[in-house]
């Protein structure tokens, strides 16, 4: 009888070790497949970042051409939609892609200063309709970079979540970074017309 119950008993703890192996083994699965998961949902925002931006790139030129006869800016802002475009198709990061779109920002300001400033193309439907466009640009931009920051933030909790972070380790799944504001974007621009 001892020999049965100890046959039992190896049994019994070699059936506990499966059930636990194959719940630990089941658990890891489940955690890198999720870190994939999230992994995706952030190339996806990351596109659709780039996506918003080409659009505004894509408004530009029509807003330049309805004002071109009153703006000496034209040369200067495409050679800076130009750069922008090769920036943004090229930026792996948030800041490279902010940095590729720096400039391109402060013709669109000077843009929306000299149609403001000038009634013929305040008054001028297309204008207007192109302004609104672009001002819809900047706020998908604002959106997109917003959801790109939540899923970056998601997706950088699990991973850092113990025991993720092992398993996140294992598989090489690393911090991602968040879209952050440029130094000194809290300050207003300075809009400069004088036009050489």
């Amino acid at each position: 009888m001892g020999k049965k119950f100890t046959i039992g008993c190896v049994v019994a703890v070699v059936v506990v070790i499966v059930v636990v192996g194959l719940s630990f083994a089941a658990y890891i699965i489940s955690s890198r497949n999720n870190m994939v998961a999230k992994e995706v949902t952030i190339d996806q925002s990351w596109a659709q970042v780039q996506n918003v931006y080409q659009r505004r790139l894509d408004l530009i030129p029509n807003l330049v051409e309805s004002t071109k006869g009153y703006m000496q800016l034209e040369k200067d802002i495409f050679e800076a939609i130009t750069e922008a475009r090769a920036g943004i198709n090229s930026a792996e990061t948030p800041a490279e892609l902010e940095s590729a779109t720096q400039e391109l920002g402060s013709f669109i300001d000077d843009i929306r200063i000299v149609v403001e400033d000038t009634p013929e193309l305040k008054a001028s439907e297309t204008v207007g309709d192109l302004m609104i466009q672009l001002e819809g640009s900047e706020n998908r931009i604002a959106v997109e970079r917003s959801r790109f920051n939540e899923a970056i933030g998601d997706y950088n909790i699990y991973i850092k979540m113990w025991p993720r972070n092992i398993i996140a380790g294992w598989f090489g799944f690393t911090e991602k970074e968040f879209f952050e504001a440029q130094p000194g974007a809290e300050i207003a621009p300075e809009v400069d017309l004088e036009l050489d």
